[in-house]
């Protein structure tokens, strides 16, 4: 939900329908405003001819024959004049509608004199009864008021209610289409970053956009070709340098024994080290063989391995976690974790399996002195190697850059942090199932 809130989609939804909401409402305003104005007039020019006919027609009378006139003038439904003694017994609102306030306000500037309106609302009909004075004598012009009532729901607003939904259905359907092809390239961006190469992007929609998509497919296409050059430079180079590599070591042991041959072959080991380090990166970066694997079975081979090479490991099983990845690269990312806490760090080395969560947790744990908190994220990062054992270990800056990109590439973190129980931990988060692609 926060994630609709927060898209350019909802954004553009929202601005279209208070602009359409504020639209309609000014319209209804001008409609309202106008229908007030035209039933106010009508409704003057109607209490005026009322007015003059009865002046008219009562001029010369007496009391007696005033009283029989109206009794035959006034019948249901037409406006009638009465007696002002005629407001006893009826019940009137409190409010008078705004119609008879303007009528009100209109007739006292018309007539020159203070006009008092009052609405009676009755079982049928509703009534507007208005204070006038005909022939200098004080009566009651009572104008039934049903067809000038407001009604709460009227056409007008019924008129305004549809055209506002089919406005809003309409720019959401046009906000959709615009931002569509923002969406695409979000979703493009984020399997590049993840490292996989998406499909081309449809130019599709405004200029600006298809411009954006033409130029992300371009980006898109460079990075993936740099990409393969670079692995297909890392791994002909590396497989063209073990070659001599090889034949020199041989060379050398074939030689007889000097002060300086066991300081050239520890070198020349340190070289291939780095070889296999330039493969493995390239390695890294194809796609992944997913198949089920038991992890504490491939981390137990793994250490054996180095067990067996003096170094001292423990491993610690919290539970036997199998999940689909690919072995030879969780065996990669194992084999360059050891190797840096053996370069790095100091025995006992730690190799713990568990789980948590849907999680499998592999971690390596050893007792040196870690990597400060300030330069962990460095330290990720390809040929990055901290300043103190620059051109003192041997080794090539790619170990931790091989592991980070094995747990991305299966959808996991990488953590690095102080050990509780002292010395630092290096943790892998992997999945237990495949993630979708």
């Amino acid at each position: 939900m926060r994630k609709l809130i927060g898209s350019l989609f909802f954004r553009l939804a929202v601005l279209v329908v208070l602009v359409v909401i504020t639209t309609q409402l000014f319209t209804i305003w001008i409609a309202s405003t106008e229908r007030h104005r035209l039933m106010e007039k009508q409704l003057y020019n109607q209490v005026l001819d009322t007015l003059s006919f009865l002046e008219g027609a009562m001029d010369g009378m007496s009391e007696d024959d005033k009283v029989v006139f109206l009794a035959s003038y006034n019948r249901p439904g037409l406006p009638r004049l009465l007696p002002q003694s005629a407001v006893h017994g009826v019940t009137f609102s409190e409010d008078v509608p705004r119609l008879g306030q303007l009528l009100s306000q209109r007739l006292s500037h018309g007539l020159n004199e203070p006009i008092i309106t009052r609405y009676a609302r009755m079982q049928d009909h509703s009534e507007l009864w208005v204070h006038v004075h005909v022939l200098d004598q004080a009566y009651w012009l009572v104008i039934p008021f049903g067809r000038y009532s407001d009604r709460l729901v009227n056409p007008i607003i019924q008129a305004a209610l549809l055209a506002s939904l089919v406005a809003t259905l309409f720019a959401s359907l046009m906000a959709w289409r615009i931002t569509r092809p923002i969406s695409q390239v979000v979703s493009a961006s984020r399997q590049l970053a993840g490292g996989t190469m998406p499909p081309a992007v449809p130019a599709s929609g405004p200029h600006e956009l298809q411009v954006l998509a033409t130029n992300f497919n371009s980006m898109a296409q460079a990075l993936d070709a740099a990409a393969r050059e670079r692995q297909l430079m890392l791994a002909g180079l590396s497989h063209d340098l073990r070659t001599p590599l090889t034949r020199l070591k041989l060379t050398l042991e074939m030689q007889e024994p000097s002060h300086d041959q066991s300081d050239m072959l520890s070198d020349i080991d340190e070289l291939s080290q780095i070889v296999r380090q330039f493969i493995d990166f390239a390695r890294a970066e194809e796609s992944t063989r997913l198949e089920p694997v038991a992890l504490a079975d491939l981390a137990a081979s793994v250490a054996s391995r180095f067990s067996r090479e003096g170094m001292d490991i423990q491993i610690r099983r919290l539970s036997e976690p199998e999940l689909m990845a690919d072995a030879l690269a969780l065996e990669r990312l194992l084999s360059n974790l050891l190797e840096n806490a053996r370069r790095y760090g100091a025995p006992p080395v730690e190799v713990e399996i568990g789980e948590e969560d849907g999680h499998a947790l592999l971690s390596v744990i050893d007792h040196g002195r870690g990597i400060p908190p300030e330069l962990r994220e460095t330290a990720l990062a390809p040929f990055e190697r901290l300043a103190e054992h620059r051109g003192t270990d041997g080794g090539s800056g790619l170990g931790l850059a091989i592991v980070t990109r094995v747990v991305k590439q299966h959808h996991g973190e990488l953590s690095l942090c102080d050990n509780p129980g002292g010395g630092f931990r290096i943790q892998a988060r992997l999945p237990l199932t495949a993630p979708r692609a």
